[in-house]
């Protein structure tokens, strides 16, 4: 090998050296980048010669650039969109083409079609969900626009009150017991000792008043009526028009007598066909609840007033939580599931390639992806309105752009010694 060896593992050095100090300045450069995950230079010897059977090496080369993937800082923000992973896994994003590639930078932001997106504009994946929270599809681009929820008809209604032990039977009478009923509503007042209303919300969303009626008929009983407004179930307008009727008992320690059906008596609401063309309504007796109601000698009112219907309502905000589900608040007031962020997990995530902007592409050193959902598995949990800091550590990457120099130095000094040896043995002939 002479001393021509020792140029070529000086130069060996030097470029490897060269090539680590690439890999110290890349680190430095995204100390700020979100999701960064910083590499580190993997040296390796060269083959030794055989040189008077003693074996000298040949210099080094750069085998890998490692990218471990650790967990980084997690900083706050200000918008729900962002998202950081804590524990495994990956976004999945695709391309218009339909190309999958993934990434823990989570710094999303919807685009003028409502795509959840990534700076470069490629769209975030997951699982369509149902009304009820389940997956109803494969995986499928996060479109979060002016979704409009579907009216929920009221099919349960809950009533607690208190009816005055005190109360005294009306002297003018209700009008005639029968659904379809018909009279002003001055009337239909004049012959009760308390009222009250609930709103129910048909198949179309709209909402319509339900009266209820409380006469007092006799000791520790009263009778009930159920009316609405005339012109929505095809009677007459500014009239009250009876749907139904029942009767309520109460025990002699003023609590609801629910032994005795035969003078307990919850009636169904309904059919009510609505005037507007919605679906006739129907609330069973089941579901038409009284539980609680007293009678104590104190005036009426109600405690507890609740029905499950809501009208159609409009998206107007999100939220996303650690297991990734992101749902809608409406402007009614209720909440529903939208999508389940989706992630992705490899055998080996450190093997994936590097595709800049913060993204990965499987390949083979990386194995197969696994597809998943937060907080499933192995999976790690998102945090919502937070961004994954980079992993690159300033003080360590200045440490080694330190000994990275020395030894690039070195590298270069074998080369000028070596040229002075060379130089002593061509003045030989001299």
């Amino acid at each position: 090998m002479a001393l021509t060896g020792a140029l070529f593992a000086g130069v060996s050095g030097i470029n490897a050296n060269g090539n680590a100090m690439n890999i110290i300045g890349d680190n430095i450069a995204n100390v700020n980048t979100v999701g960064f995950k910083s590499s580190r230079a993997v040296f390796f010897d060269l083959l030794s010669a055989d040189v008077g059977g003693t074996k000298i090496g040949l210099g080094s080369r750069l085998a890998d650039a490692h990218r471990p993937f650790v967990q980084g800082g997690v900083e706050t923000t200000n918008s729900p969109t962002d998202m950081a992973i804590q524990g495994r896994g990956l976004f999945v994003l695709r391309d218009t083409a339909g190309a999958s590639y993934y990434s823990r930078a989570g710094q999303f932001t919807l685009d003028d079609q409502g795509n959840l997106v990534n700076p470069a504009g490629l769209r975030v994946q997951g699982f369509g969900l149902d009304s009820a929270g389940n997956l109803n599809t494969g995986l499928t681009d996060i479109v979060i626009n002016q979704t409009v929820v579907s009216p929920t008809v009221t099919s349960t209604i809950t009533l607690t009150a208190n009816l005055d032990a005190t109360a005294t039977t009306p002297v003018a009478a209700l009008p005639a017991n029968a659904v379809g009923t018909s009279a002003l509503p001055g009337t239909w007042f004049a012959g009760a000792n308390f009222s009250t209303v609930v709103t129910v919300f048909d198949t179309l969303g709209q909402g319509h008043d339900l009266t209820y009626l409380f006469r007092k008929t006799g000791a520790n009983a009263w009778d009930y009526r159920v009316v609405a407004n005339g012109a929505e179930v095809g009677g007459t307008a500014g009239e009250l028009q009876q749907v139904t009727s029942g009767v309520l008992s109460f025990n002699p320690d003023g609590s609801l007598d629910t032994t005795a059906p035969t003078t307990t008596s919850i009636t169904n609401i309904g059919p009510i066909a609505w005037s507007n063309g919605a679906t006739a309504q129907t609330v069973t007796a089941a579901n038409q609840n009284f539980l609680g109601t007293t009678q104590y000698a104190q005036a009426s009112t109600v405690s507890v007033l609740n029905q499950n219907g809501s009208q159609s309502g409009v998206l107007r905000g999100i939220n996303i939580g650690s297991d990734g589900i992101i749902t809608g608040q409406f402007t009614t007031g209720g909440t529903q599931p939208l999508f389940r962020v989706a992630l992705a997990d490899f055998a080996s995530p450190e093997g994936l390639t590097h595709s800049g902007n913060s993204l990965f592409l499987e390949s083979p050193d990386s194995g197969p992806v696994l597809i998943g959902a937060p907080a499933n598995g192995s999976f790690g949990t998102v945090l919502s309105g937070s961004l994954e800091l980079s992993t690159v550590d300033l003080a360590t990457e200045f440490v080694k752009m330190v000994t990275t120099q020395r030894a690039f130095q070195a590298s270069s000094r074998t080369i000028t010694v070596t040229d002075t040896l060379l130089e002593e043995v061509s003045n030989l002939k001299r």
